[in-house]
């Protein structure tokens, strides 16, 4: 009730409160018609659910403990009780991953061991007995002097066993970005261009924990500038950010720039790399995401690439360099690629060079500078295409009063497509 004004600002918003598995059930059975999206006070309520029901065709979301709560209530606990020792305090395994390594030294870490409990074959209604009964042989043995879970159900239970616990709840600034995120789910759905559009951030080079640290406080940062159209996630060596096509088209001008490279660059010492996938459900856009960002690694310094569901890739984006291509050759490309012995991705940025040109001439030079290639292999490429039949040389240029004059290359375009 404390983020309630808040949450009220976006929209009409209904409690359901219910006091067993069968009543949550039947709540979700008769009003599941009657609203836009689901918010669920924890895991626990949305799996019984989606357990019961299938999976659930609205947007949906469910509350969780983030790691900065738990950040937070171990600094309220080390301020509190400057005697605790924390390698005597459980904490239950979190969800979302909690680096507790960069808190504690090696030695010092808490408890973390997560219960004996083969959670795929309980049943939801029973989840609490073996819990129960782990926290009572936990306590038992000695080796802890406060076990701090995420449980409320189980407050009685310890309190009657005379088990020392604190409750870990989500904080209100968790709870806000949870549900912020299912109004943005809200509204990609209600716009027309619906598609789903996945960002993929990270560096060239590895970080250090500074370094990290400072990659997602300008993120963070850039989504404020921007009026806060992502959703961000911390995902291994780089940040996930989700949005829709639609905002996407809008914030790169029609895919011509990134800003959100710019923004990020400008605030950093190290070269980022920004990869966008998008297509009409999450897997595909992730999976083009992944293709964008072998592309920007390419490039070898700061880039932003684009993969669209029709395999087309755009980038890279804010550069002159920028063209449109595919890697997904059709099967003449293919054949035509194994018969002259050049990729067939070259291949597809050679057309896509000489449309955006205008023309079917090229040099070594101009094919080295959009293919980001050596002048040599530029030009071991269009002798290839001269030794095939689908290129000439038009005529020689001396660019300067040294060396011999630059061959001009005419491609045959139209035996490329």
């Amino acid at each position: 009730m404390d983020i309630d004004s808040e949450l009220t600002r976006y929209g009409m918003v209904t409690y359901l409160p219910y006091t067993s598995p069968d009543h949550l059930k039947f709540l979700y059975e008769q009003n599941r018609d009657r609203f836009d999206a689901f918010l669920f006070g924890g895991s626990y309520p949305f799996e019984i659910i989606t357990g019961t029901f299938g999976p659930i065709q609205k947007p949906c979301a469910y509350f969780n403990v983030s790691d900065r709560d738990y950040y937070k209530m171990i600094a309220c606990l080390a301020v509190q009780e400057p005697n605790l020792d924390f390698q005597r305090v459980y904490f239950d395994i979190p969800d979302m991953p909690v680096d507790f390594r960069s808190i504690f030294q090696r030695e010092n870490i808490p408890l973390l061991s997560e219960a004996p409990i083969d959670w795929d074959s309980l049943d939801p209604y029973d989840w609490d007995a073996p819990v129960k009964e782990y926290y009572l042989h936990l306590w038992n043995s000695g080796k802890v002097d406060l076990i701090v879970t995420r449980f409320a159900s189980l407050a009685d239970y310890l309190s009657d066993h005379h088990i020392r616990y604190l409750y870990l709840s989500p904080s209100p600034e968790s709870m806000l970005e949870t549900f912020r995120g299912l109004v943005m789910q809200l509204r990609t759905q209600s716009m027309h261009d619906s598609a789903a559009c996945l960002g993929l951030i990270r560096s060239i080079m590895p970080l250090s924990k500074e370094q990290w640290a400072a990659l997602g406080d300008r993120l963070q940062a850039c989504n404020k500038q921007f009026g806060t159209p992502f959703l961000i996630y911390e995902h291994g060596e780089h940040y996930e950010i989700t949005t829709n096509i639609s905002v996407l088209k809008d914030l790169t001008q029609q895919y011509t720039i990134c800003p959100v490279t710019a923004f990020l660059e400008a605030g950093l010492d190290f070269p980022i790399c920004t990869a966008w996938g998008c297509a009409g459900n999450v897997v595909d856009a992730h999976r083009n995401a992944q293709r964008a960002l072998k592309e920007a690694l390419l490039c070898k310094g700061s880039a932003a690439f684009i993969v669209m569901e029709d395999n087309t890739i755009i980038g890279p984006l804010s550069s002159v360099r920028r063209i449109s291509y595919t890697d997904a050759p059709d099967e003449k490309r293919l054949e035509l690629s194994r018969r002259l012995s050049i990729s067939p991705l070259y291949l597809s940025k050679i057309v896509s060079v000489l449309t955006q040109k205008g023309n079917d001439t090229l040099s070594a030079e101009e094919l080295s500078f959009y293919l980001d290639i050596t002048p040599r292999s530029a030009l071991r490429i269009l002798s290839k295409l001269e030794a095939g039949g689908y290129a000439s040389v038009q005529f020689r240029r001396q660019l300067n009063l040294r060396g011999r004059p630059a061959k001009i290359y005419q491609i045959h375009i139209q035996d490329l497509t």
